[in-house]
């Protein structure tokens, strides 16, 4: 069960990152260059939202089916002084919740604010900052 998780977490980063990329560079150059907000930029925050809270499960299933949160619960004195447990126990999850919970607030502020400029500020803020912290957490060693 553990190693179908770990697989399937690490192929859906490939995605949300794509599509979180995706969802803030259409957003930026929408507003750049004074267009109103497409069907594709609302469809790539959907597909952005979908995929970081199915990711944000899959991390989820990892952290308590593996074996960081025994580790952390066990012995945290020790899982904070090492850097890699410490970084996968608390620092990979806390941020990546902190940059999740930014992408759904960035698509939630798409939906009710009605001016294009608006929107598309909505975007590159919330959704670009959860990126940048997203992927300021992400394995990249592991990951390729």
């Amino acid at each position: 069960m553990y190693t179908g998780l770990l697989h399937s977490h690490r192929s859906l980063a490939y995605l949300f990152l794509l599509s979180a990329l995706a969802t803030v560079v259409l957003a930026l150059v929408n507003r750049l260059q004074n267009k109103p907000t497409s069907k594709a930029l609302n469809g790539l925050t959907i597909a952005t939202l979908a995929l970081g809270h199915l990711q944000l499960l899959f991390g989820l299933g990892l952290y308590f089916v593996g074996p960081w949160f025994g580790l952390l619960t066990e012995n945290a004195g020790e899982v904070m002084r090492t850097a890699e447990l410490r970084y996968f126990a608390v620092e990979h999850i806390s941020i990546n919740v902190v940059g999740i919970v930014l992408v759904t607030v960035g698509r939630s502020r798409f939906k009710k604010l009605e001016a294009d400029r608006r929107k598309q500020q909505a975007v590159i803020a919330y959704v670009g900052l959860g990126l940048l912290l997203i992927a300021s957490r992400v394995p990249w060693d592991r990951l390729f």
